[in-house]
């Protein structure tokens, strides 16, 4: 999900944080890991107040179309979804 979000705009740690509800320190370690893999691009500005900001790749911008299908995927497939999970419970 921080792929998408970050491909629809919403760059600063912060403004990632409250979209998906996260935990910030398990949050940075997901983004240092697409950083390190090449999904994303970290850019830290040099100012007096350290500011950083996340950019998406040309491979991250790839994987974009797919995670939309995955979630059009979900949507569609809900009720079905909720049922086996219920059933499990």
């Amino acid at each position: 999900m921080l792929i998408y979000y970050i491909s629809d705009g919403i760059k600063r740690p912060g403004a990632l944080q409250k979209k998906i509800d996260a935990d910030r320190r398990v949050m940075t370690r997901q983004l240092d890991e697409l950083v390190k893999d090449g999904f994303v691009d970290k850019i830290v500005f040099d100012s007096k107040i350290p500011k950083v900001e996340y950019q998406i790749t040309a491979l991250g911008n790839s994987l974009v179309p797919l995670i939309i299908s995955l979630e059009s995927w979900g949507e569609k497939n809900r009720a079905v979804l909720e049922t086996a999970l219920d059933q499990k419970q």
